[in-house]
């Protein structure tokens, strides 16, 4: 088993380098840079300017000495400076040169992610088992069936689209929850509690809208993995033997049904850290989704390759632990590891 930890870590470090590769060119193939953008919102930036931009960011150098001195610097855990929001630095606070402490990017925009996020998978898992469950119980009866059709509305359904029909009508015409940013005007003046709520209610929109897709998805998932179980042979003699339908359905059926979900959280990781790019971007949340979005609109690389590289190592990571929860959790699974 500790050989094949170790073997996994190693095999991440080629892995890591060729998915940063391939992003960085993927990257720099697209059309114009950073400098494009300075020259379009300012009509007197001369050729020479761009000229001396462009020679300032590197960008006049080949694009594999640009990843060079890029690789350089992710080594050494530095991932640079933003080239659009005032050089801050992408990862974590520095101090310039004149002392003044500069705040990270992702530094500032991590927690707000992480908040929506682990709220987001909280609800997803807790109602989807649930629904998922009741489905496979009452299998092709009518909650069975009002589940599924909620299923395929949720799949179905465009996310940017429920949250603009959302937005103007609990936002604009009833005025039920705030449409953007995280805090009402005079938020600093409220009380512990009431800073609490607001904030609640300005995550309520943001937080379902992320949460439909998966909730459609997980209980599809549960419900198959239920009813798969629920016609396997150990099942039929745990019933033959008399014993409870509850203990059958919540002990030997749903605890068997849940070990994919295993990978499946894994796997979520990345996400968690990563965001939401449709739901920060369409409620203004300054959070990672956010931020990617903004980097990629702007031709930020160091922001892009930033968030890039720290989402390409949790999924790896994702992907580790996954494999090892699901070993911890199957007896089979491990023997096979430990050869």
């Amino acid at each position: 088993m500790l050989n094949y930890l170790i073997k996994r870590i190693l095999w991440m470090i080629p892995m890591l380098i060729g998915i940063s590769l391939i992003s960085f060119f993927i990257m720099h193939l697209a059309p114009g840079d950073i400098t494009s953008n300075e020259s379009a919102f300012n009509p007197k930036a001369s050729e020479e300017s761009r000229q001396k931009l462009r020679e300032l960011y590197n960008l006049d150098k080949p694009i594999i000495v640009q990843y060079g001195l890029w690789l350089k610097r992710i080594v050494q855990l530095d991932f640079g400076s933003s080239f659009a929001s005032h050089q801050r630095p992408v990862l974590w606070e520095k101090k310039d040169e004149n002392g003044n402490i500069k705040p990270g990017l992702i530094q500032k925009a991590l927690p707000i992610t992480l908040l929506i996020n682990l709220l987001t998978i909280l609800l997803i898992f807790s109602i989807s088992i649930l629904l998922g469950t009741i489905a496979a119980i009452k299998k092709n009866k009518i909650p069975d069936r009002m589940i599924t059709l909620f299923v395929f509305i949720g799949f179905a359904i465009p996310g940017f689209w429920l949250a603009l029909i959302l937005m103007y009508s609990l936002g604009v015409v009833n005025q039920v929850l705030p449409i953007s940013g995280l805090h009402s005007i005079g938020y600093e003046q409220m009380s512990k509690l009431g800073q609490i709520l607001d904030l609640l209610k300005h995550l309520a929109l943001p937080v379902f809208i992320s949460c439909l897709s998966g909730l459609a998805g997980i209980s599809l998932y549960v419900r198959n993995g239920m009813i798969e179980i629920l016609n396997q042979d150990f099942i039929k003699t745990a019933r033959a033997k008399g014993l409870y339908e509850k203990k059958v359905i919540f002990v030997h059926t749903l605890k068997n049904a849940l070990l994919p979900l295993i990978t499946i959280l894994g796997l979520s990781i990345p996400g968690i850290i990563g965001g939401s790019v449709i739901a920060e971007s369409i409620f203004a949340i300054p959070g990672m989704g956010k931020l990617f979005y903004d980097a990629v609109l702007m031709r930020d690389f160091p922001v892009v390759m930033g968030i890039l590289t720290i989402g390409s190592i949790l999924t790896l990571l994702g992907n580790l632990i996954a494999d090892l929860a699901y070993a911890w959790a199957d007896p089979r699974i491990r023997r096979g590891l430990a050869k």
